[in-house]
């Protein structure tokens, strides 16, 4: 199945086009809009936002390297 993804903004008139879809004329196609998921303007943001929201633990680089060592089955 091929996927073809745009995003816009709605304007005042609520009405939205599409122009230029890789589809032939005539091929039958799903239109479903949804909102965009609003991301963060940087990497940073967004990374402190996912992890308050994963609830995942803050880690020191000891304790990362620890981790990794006994994933990899090497003893430090």
């Amino acid at each position: 199945m091929q996927a073809y993804r745009k995003l816009i903004a709605v304007p005042k008139d609520r009405k939205i086009a599409l122009e230029k879809v890789p589809f032939k004329p005539g091929t039958p196609v799903e239109v479903i809009v949804i909102p965009a998921e609003t991301v963060p303007s940087d990497i940073y943001a967004y990374t402190a936002e996912l992890v308050k929201r994963k609830k995942i633990p803050r880690y020191t680089l000891r304790e990362i390297e620890r981790i990794v060592h006994e994933s990899r089955g090497v003893r430090a």
